[in-house]
């Protein structure tokens, strides 16, 4: 088969006049120096250019910086659709199903950014950062996300936190909007909707339905949550059922921990004795913490699901032989890792210290009454109940101070040794603590529990932990900046949610005025096609691109305003226009002040 006889050069006057010129180079929209065409698209074929035509364009003096690159194999077979006519104006006529290409609209189609080399242009624009897309990277010491970390979590908090925050607040308001229950009071002083909080440990209650009396407090003591009326806000109800004030003076202290404000402490609101559950009780106001558990809870209560060690440690003279030592505590059975135990350790100091440099003691370190309100946060719960109860003006503040320290050295030993009992001599647990821990812990216990003296405090036991605080700041620090991380996605999700906003008032709204095609003309047509180009892009497979990054970048720069200018099409393919980012942000703002100023007298009619 003979090959076509190539065609003559033909001057450039003599050229048809649908041809491309060489005066057509300095277009302002860049143009594909080839033939562009795919019998398979589902668009109209694009008429192709005369050879002679380019291989004249070829040869016209054209200075070097403009001069037009031969595409290359790997982008000569992938070129889209686009015609071969320049754009000479905003509003392009469409009469082909085709249209001109700039190469800042590569970000319109995703799916074919890939094949869109830089060899196809005449000219590459400089590409200049976003001046305000504000979502960055992650932070440089949290820039390596785990293996199961997803995309998503760049824009939005992490699953695990999100699912716990909604879980509090949906327990914070559970309830409350059916008033109290039935036997409660309807209102109680300032609070209303009272609901008795779920028991943890699942205590049966008597046959009568009374409250079975508290291991602690020695009087029944049931706990509510109730909303208050003067804020709105759910607090924490601890009732002393047949407590009968004898003395004025024992709620002096009460004035004290309601202005202590500390993050290991559960705020005390207030106090006082109401006679409205038919009997003399006090009442104390504290915090609500959702979602809270116990250092009983978690590590030990006796789980009656796990089985004992094979070999379970042997059991003291002094203790009691028909007492089995008790094993497989809390709810995982596990000993406490020493990293955890020494976060609960500081904490619980760090209260301590508050406590008593406010002149108070805490006189009350049971297990069952310090709260893990989150990943080993503890809080300690029930301040100033035995200040109440057990009120004593004789005895000094410093006697209950020391009471503390040998609770603490206690509560350490009880987390440490599942098999500890109240009462059971310390030579036992202080070795299996020395076998299993750090020197540094066995050295704490033995300071607490030693025997008073005026140069045993707070301070000197904050001394003998040393460096274990700088463990537990660091931790605390990494976790403020992940949620300070978090916190920044979550900020600029918030300037989108205004802008999405602004648009849902605009777009495709009924009726304005008594116009019904108010939305779908003027500058509101202009929204309607940016509506379009954000969420409606389709690729050319026909499928539906969901790039999350495109409509988070389009909603940025547009809320930033940016001079960027991007083409938007109409949905019958006739026409389309050429707009910046600002110029879209006004017609944004003018749009949506004329519906806000709707009905006043003294706006301007445009």
């Amino acid at each position: 088969m003979a090959s076509p006889t190539p065609l003559p050069k033909e001057p450039l006057t003599a050229k048809p006049s649908f041809g491309l010129g060489a005066e057509h180079l300095s277009a302002p929209v860049f143009v594909p120096k080839t033939p562009i065409g795919d019998a398979s698209s589902p668009r109209s074929a694009t008429p192709s250019l005369n050879p002679s035509i380019v291989n004249q364009i070829e040869h016209s003096p054209i200075p070097p910086p403009t001069a037009v690159n031969t595409p290359t194999p790997s982008t000569a077979n992938m070129t889209p659709n686009w015609p071969t006519s320049g754009n000479q104006g905003g509003i392009l006529s469409r009469q082909d199903n085709s249209m001109s290409f700039d190469d800042s609209m590569i970000s319109m189609d995703p799916s074919q950014s890939s094949a869109l080399d830089g060899s196809m242009y005449m000219h590459q624009p400089i590409r200049r950062p976003l001046d305000q897309h504000l979502y960055v990277s992650p932070l440089p010491h949290i820039s390596n996300p785990p293996i199961s970390h997803h995309p998503l979590h760049s824009f939005f908090i992490s699953d695990d936190l999100r699912r716990t925050l909604q879980s509090k607040h949906d327990l914070t308001y559970l309830g409350t909007q059916s008033g109290s229950t039935p036997g409660l009071p309807t209102e109680l002083g300032i609070y209303h909707s009272l609901r008795i909080i779920d028991n943890l440990n699942h205590i049966q209650l008597p046959p009568n339905n009374q409250n079975p009396p508290s291991k602690v407090y020695i009087h029944p003591a049931p706990v509510y949550k109730a909303v208050s009326s003067v804020d709105g806000n759910v607090y924490c109800l601890r009732r002393i059922e047949g407590y009968k004030l004898v003395n004025e003076t024992a709620f002096n202290a009460i004035d004290t921990w309601r202005r202590m404000r500390h993050p290991n402490i559960v705020g005390l609101r207030e106090a006082f004795t109401t006679k409205a559950f038919n009997d003399n009780s006090l009442i104390l106001v504290y915090d609500y913490h959702p979602l809270s558990t116990t250092i009983w809870d978690e590590h030990l209560i006796p789980n009656p699901n796990l089985q004992p060690p094979p070999n379970p440690p042997p059991a003291n003279q002094n203790q009691n032989q028909n007492q089995n030592p008790i094993t497989g505590k809390g709810r995982t059975g596990l000993p406490i890792q020493e990293r955890v135990l020494w976060s609960y350790i500081t904490q619980i100091a760090n209260a301590l210290k508050a406590i008593h440099s406010s002149g108070l003691a805490a006189r009350n370190l049971d297990p069952s009454k310090i709260l893990i309100t989150g990943k080993n946060r503890i809080r300690l719960n029930g301040c100033g109940v035995w200040d109440v109860l057990a009120f004593d003006a004789t005895t000094h503040v410093g006697v209950f101070q020391q009471e503390d320290l040998v609770s603490f050295g206690k509560l350490i030993i009880s987390l440490c040794c599942d098999f500890f009992q109240p009462g059971q001599h310390p030579a036992l647990p202080l070795d299996h603590i020395q076998r299993n821990y750090s020197p540094d812990v066995k050295n704490l216990v033995m300071f607490l529990i030693s025997k008073p003296s005026p140069l045993k405090s707070v301070d000197e036991a904050i001394k003998i932990m040393g460096p274990r605080i700088l463990n537990e700041l660091d931790a605390m620090q990494n976790y403020a900046d992940t949620l300070e991380s978090d916190l920044g996605a979550e900020m600029e999700n918030g300037r989108v949610v205004r802008l999405l906003s602004k648009l849902g008032f605009i777009n495709e709204r009924a009726e304005f005025e008594l116009d019904p095609r108010w939305s779908d003309t003027g500058d509101r047509y202009i929204l309607k096609l940016f509506r379009d180009y954000v969420f409606h892009s389709v690729g050319v497979d026909g499928k539906p691109i969901l790039d999350l990054s495109h409509v988070l970048t389009c909603l940025n720069k547009l809320d930033a305003g940016l001079d960027e200018r991007i083409m938007l099409v109409s949905r019958d393919d006739q026409s389309c226009l050429v707009v910046s980012y600002r110029e879209i942000k006004n017609c944004i703002e003018a749009a949506f002040n004329e519906l806000r100023n709707a009905g006043n007298p003294h706006r301007v009619h445009r």
